[in-house]
C-alpha cells in the first residue's frame, strides 16, 4: 500500500517537473512593464481585422492563441430568454498583428463615467439655457441668466477633458510595445 501511494505521488512530482511554463508577451510603456499577458489571463485587443476579446489558451512561436465566447439571449421553451453562449472560437493571432490594447475594467471609481455624465449635463443645461435666453424676454421668470450658460458651457468642457484622460486604450507603437518572451 505505501509503495503504491510512493509511485504515485513520486509519478505526479515527476510530470509536474517536466511540464514546461507558457511563452507570455509583456505590454511595456518606455521599456517598463505594465501587464503580462500568459496562458490563462483574459485578453482584449484590435488587428486591422477587428476587436477580439477572449482568454489565452496558449502563447507559442509569437503566436497567441485566444479562445473567444459568443454569449447571446436565446428563447427557452416558456417564453422567457436566458444568457446562453451559442459558440466558442478558438483563433490564432500574431503578437505583430495587434495594434491597439484595451486596458482592463478596474473596480472603484470611474473618471470616466462622471466625465461622460458631466459632458451630458453641462450640454444639456447650455442648450436649455440657450433656448431660454433666446425665446424668453429679459426679466421675465423663465430667462436663463449669463451665468448659468457659461456654468453649463464649463460643465461640459470639463467632461470632455475627463473623458479625455481617461484613455481605455494602448495604442501599439512609439509609446506603447508588446514584447514576445520565450520561456526555455
Amino acid at each position: 500500500m505505501k509503495s503504491a501511494l510512493l509511485f504515485f505521488i513520486s509519478s505526479f512530482i515527476y510530470a509536474s517537473c517536466l511540464s514546461q511554463p507558457s511563452d507570455f508577451i509583456v505590454l511595456k510603456k518606455d521599456q517598463r512593464t505594465i501587464k503580462n499577458f500568459f496562458a490563462g489571463s483574459n485578453i482584449s485587443f484590435q488587428t486591422a481585422n477587428g476587436y477580439y476579446s477572449g482568454k489565452i489558451v496558449s502563447v507559442k512561436k509569437d503566436s497567441l492563441f485566444i479562445e473567444e465566447y459568443d454569449i447571446r439571449q436565446v428563447p427557452t421553451n416558456l417564453g422567457v430568454y436566458v444568457i446562453d453562449t451559442v459558440a466558442t472560437y478558438r483563433l490564432a493571432f500574431n503578437y505583430k498583428e495587434i495594434i491597439k490594447m484595451e486596458n482592463q475594467k478596474r473596480k472603484g471609481f470611474s473618471w470616466a463615467a462622471s466625465g461622460g455624465s458631466l459632458l451630458g449635463g453641462g450640454i444639456l443645461i447650455t442648450a436649455v439655457g440657450l433656448g431660454t435666453w433666446i425665446f424668453t424676454k429679459p426679466g421675465t421668470q423663465y430667462h436663463a441668466s449669463p451665468a448659468l450658460v457659461i456654468s453649463g458651457a464649463a460643465l461640459a468642457g470639463v467632461g470632455y477633458l475627463l473623458l479625455k484622460s481617461s484613455n481605455s486604450n494602448y495604442a501599439i507603437g512609439k509609446k506603447y510595445q508588446l514584447e514576445y518572451i520565450k520561456v526555455k
